[in-house]
């Protein structure tokens, strides 16, 4: 039954948690901002996501949803809808090519919602406007900008989440109005849907007049009027499940059925912890006849069909650093690690390293729960512990010193970007990184961690 993990899309903040949801064999990776933040995370979890057959997305819109920092910033969707939407399509294309080359396969965009006086922060300048007209045409600029880049899209938030006052992250979210008026609604949705848009993600929002159960898992929405009455057979997402709008008055088991019964393709959990239960429940509802084979059976064909196996990443950052690093390392068995800087480094205008320098101190502490002093504060070290040189250049005098630290702690010298300095220190730990980068020093750090708990 491990098959049927692909119905699953799961977000991870950290490599730790993309170890924990590749024990599954789900269909989708959503990479939240966090992951950004640490270019050697970055570079481990696309290393790991190499040869993996599966949807990788983020929900970089742009404007007030961006989540890769190294994609040049977009105005906003609302902005550019009171422009040519050729402006999205190269800005859609330019991001677009960004995360392709990284090996980011899908965009959680664009977003169809329509703008109105009442509509919640949480949509805000993410809509491209009030014209239904105009945001499909808008959207549809998007959908072909992601396209001609490489990247597979989503149109959001399915059937509209522009009319609701409420955030569905946070409380349950009401619309009431008929059929008619929510017609102006699905018009960008028919129009993205009749020009093959790769998936369409649902609202968790209840309108009222059409059903008492949010769109996102409601047989009306979404086999009704989605998959028979717009003819759409791609892909069908559901947003995040712990959203409050649905979690707090849904259980995982009413959510499963509900959902795939329906004819939904792929849950979005938005942490591993939750998508261990999730898959649980789901083995539990299939062998217990609560959940039909034959739902699932046309979800996994669709997401077979769609999902393209990972080539080309960032990943080959990781390789390049772990075959030029090297380690010369001896069992560790400190406790307590302590990450001394140096006291004073030279950097030429050709040389950016040194506002790395509050980086490193943030990947030890994350790394290796280090405590950060200077050299010059060595003295004020006892006890068990590990001592981490860093070592960016050294006078003769200062060669010595280091040298010193070894016999009267457990050391490890890291030489960054003079390797000439090894050979001072071929009897001693030491590690020779070639680079100041904190793509190198998380790798460094993570690895050093791995040895202290008896790994390697």
């Amino acid at each position: 039954m491990g098959r049927y993990e692909k119905v699953f899309f799961c977000g991870v903040s950290n490599s730790d948690d993309l170890k924990v949801v590749l024990n599954y064999d789900i269909g989708g990776v959503l990479l939240y901002p966090s992951v950004f933040e640490d270019p050697s995370e970055f570079a481990e979890i696309m290393c790991n996501l190499e040869g993996k057959k599966l949807l990788v997305s983020t929900d970089h819109e742009g404007g007030q949803l961006e989540i890769l920092p190294f994609i040049p910033q977009s105005p906003g969707n609302l902005l550019f809808g009171q422009t040519n939407p050729d402006f999205v399509f190269k800005y859609c294309n330019l991001s677009g090519k960004f995360m392709k080359e990284l090996g980011i396969n899908m965009i959680f965009a664009p977003v169809l919602d329509l703008k109105f006086p009442e509509t919640n922060p949480v949509i805000g300048y993410r809509s491209y406007g009030s014209d239904p007209k105009k945001v499909s045409e808008f959207g549809l600029s998007a959908i072909n900008g992601y396209k001609a880049a490489g990247l597979l899209s989503c149109a959001k938030h399915f059937p509209g989440h522009g009319r609701t006052r409420q955030d569905s992250h946070q409380e349950i979210a009401v619309v009431d109005i008929d059929r008619e008026e929510l017609d102006k609604d699905l018009y960008p949705f028919r129009i993205a849907v009749q020009n093959g848009v790769d998936s369409i993600m649902m609202a968790h929002v209840i309108y009222s007049k059409i059903d008492e159960k949010p769109a996102s898992i409601s047989r009306r929405f979404i086999d009704s009027m989605l998959r028979n009455e717009l003819q759409y057979d791609g892909l069908i997402i559901s947003d995040a499940v712990e959203m409050k709008s649905l979690s707090r008055h849904y259980s995982p088991e009413d959510i499963l059925v509900d959902f795939f019964s329906s004819r939904g393709d792929m849950l979005i959990i938005s942490r591993p912890r939750t998508l261990r239960i999730y898959v649980e429940m789901l083995h539990k509802l299939i062998k217990n006849g609560k959940l039909e084979k034959t739902f699932l059976a046309e979800s996994m064909q669709r997401i077979e069909k769609i999902s393209p196996a990972i080539e080309d990443s960032y990943g080959f950052i990781r390789h390049a650093i772990e075959e030029a690093v090297e380690f010369h390392i001896e069992q560790l068995r400190s406790e307590q690690a302590v990450l001394v800087l140096p006291d004073l480094t030279f950097y030429s205008e050709a040389d950016v390293s040194e506002r790395y320098l509050e980086f490193f101190k943030k990947q030890a502490k994350r790394f290796l729960k280090a405590k950060i002093i200077p050299f010059s504060g060595i003295n004020s070290v006892s006890g068990n512990v590990l001592i981490i040189d860093l070592l960016i250049d050294a006078s003769d005098k200062e060669i010595v010193a280091h040298r010193k630290l070894s016999e009267n702690f457990e050391t490890v010298h890291i030489i960054t970007r003079n390797p000439f300095l090894k050979t001072y220190f071929c009897d001693r730990n030491y590690i020779v990184t070639y680079s100041l980068s904190p793509i190198v020093m998380g790798y460094v750090f993570k690895k050093i961690s791995r040895f202290l708990k008896g790994g390697v």
